[in-house]
């Protein structure tokens, strides 16, 4: 039987018409999965920021998926999301600027009177000038923490202090540790995992038995990047290459007779292969200040260091010398590498390179004990993540950590 030309028309009509029906549908699931994804990403970085071990593993597995940049840059994006509401917290009232410690949780040993041939002098502790007025309380005065083993326990070994760097974030409080060097030994241990890198070097990621015995340890603080972050070097205590250095690249390193160099690779004469006299080291970025001068490229967060996340407001960490050989950490929260620096100079600090970042990473912790008791350890800032054991099980990353000794030769 012969169609009519209506129902011919019809029948042509009805599969383009259901064809355009499909393209709202497509479009409609395309937008879903699209706000999906952004969803789905955002709740992953909240994770990673402040989820302690898992977001760490979150932050390893979203790199592994869309790639270190692109990670960085969702990072920053949350952090300054982030920092930006809490910075309108603030500034309409719903939150106060505490001090970092409300009151005394650690009691300094009382300092004897120095005997009446005393000739070494203490380190020197100014207070630091406040760079947000009205300053906190007790802000910019340090605090002796622990004396130098005796005969020198006249002498203050360490001491803490905090600063905020930032008017804009007032709520940004950057602690300090300082350690006086001729009383003290810097060292550097691998993770069991990282750096990592191509070499496949791993190594105890714990503080050696021998420097747990007694009261030797007096501290430990988290490394640098992994290898993925910008491949950064590292030659251990234990003498192993993790990863060879990079010239250029910002390196603190210890000697032999235990001396702290630090300076650019390859650029300050003192930091080379050809150095022997160094017996481990550790690179992380550019410098963040050399000789007293903040690394103006701090200001162009992107280019600094050569990562995205330099530019965003979260925690930091640095390491630098004085002018008068004392070692300095500094660490703190919703700080840029400027911002950081800026902190580390008011304390004194001449030359400083950053170290690691983001609040699961970035650690300090003391360590005293008494006789034969169980250590006593207390975290630089109480929020802090971690619990400081577990540089004495084992770790994956790369730390720092100071044993404390007393000099057969009365130092300068």
């Amino acid at each position: 039987m012969l169609k009519s030309p209506t129902q011919s028309l019809s029948e042509t009509a009805t599969p383009s018409l259901a064809k355009k029906q499909q393209k709202p549908r497509r479009k409609q699931v395309g937008i879903a999965f699209a706000t999906l994804s952004i969803l789905t990403v955002l709740v992953v970085v909240f994770m990673i920021q402040g989820n302690g071990t898992t977001g760490a593993w979150l932050a390893d597995t979203l790199r592994a998926t869309i790639g270190p940049t692109a990670t960085a840059q969702i990072e920053s994006w949350y952090l300054n999301l982030t920092n930006t509401t809490t910075q309108l917290q603030y500034q309409l009232g719903n939150k106060q600027v505490n001090s970092p410690w409300a009151t005394a949780s650690m009691t300094p040993t009382a300092t004897p009177t120095p005997p009446p041939k005393a000739t070494v002098s203490p380190m020197t502790l100014t207070p630091i000038q406040p760079l947000i007025s009205p300053a906190l309380p007790s802000e910019g005065t340090w605090m002796t923490l622990n004396n130098a083993p005796a005969p020198y326990n006249y002498l203050p070994l360490d001491a803490r202090s905090f600063i905020r760097p930032d008017p804009m974030q007032p709520y940004a409080i950057v602690t300090l540790l300082q350690f006086d060097m001729r009383f003290s030994h810097l060292h550097v241990v691998g993770g069991t995992v990282e750096p990592g890198g191509p070499r496949a070097v791993y190594g105890p990621g714990v503080i050696p038995q021998a420097d747990r015995q007694g009261n030797h340890l007096l501290a430990a603080f988290n490394g640098g990047f992994k290898y993925a972050d910008g491949k950064y070097g590292l030659l251990a205590d234990d003498g192993k290459l993790y990863v060879p250095p990079q010239s250029g690249a910002a390196t603190i390193a210890v000697t032999k007779q235990g001396k702290l160099i630090l300076g650019a690779w390859d650029v300050d004469p003192l930091l080379n292969s050809q150095n022997k006299d160094i017996v481990a080291w550790r690179q992380n970025a550019a410098l963040l200040i050399d000789k007293g001068m903040i690394n103006p490229l701090t200001k162009d967060g992107a280019a600094w260091g050569g990562t995205i996340l330099n530019s965003a407001y979260t925690w930091r960490s640095g390491i630098g010398i004085t002018a008068q050989g004392s070692l300095i950490y500094a660490a703190g929260n919703a700080l840029t590498a400027e911002t950081l620096g800026k902190a580390m100079s008011a304390a004194g600090v001449v030359m400083a390179m950053q170290t690691d970042i983001n609040p699961f990473w970035v650690r300090a912790f003391l360590y005293d004990r008494v006789g034969n008791g169980l250590p006593t350890i207390a975290k630089l800032h109480p929020l802090m993540q971690g619990t400081g054991s577990e540089y004495l099980t084992g770790t994956q990353r790369d730390f720092f950590y100071l044993t404390r000794f007393a000099p057969a030769v009365p130092p300068t």
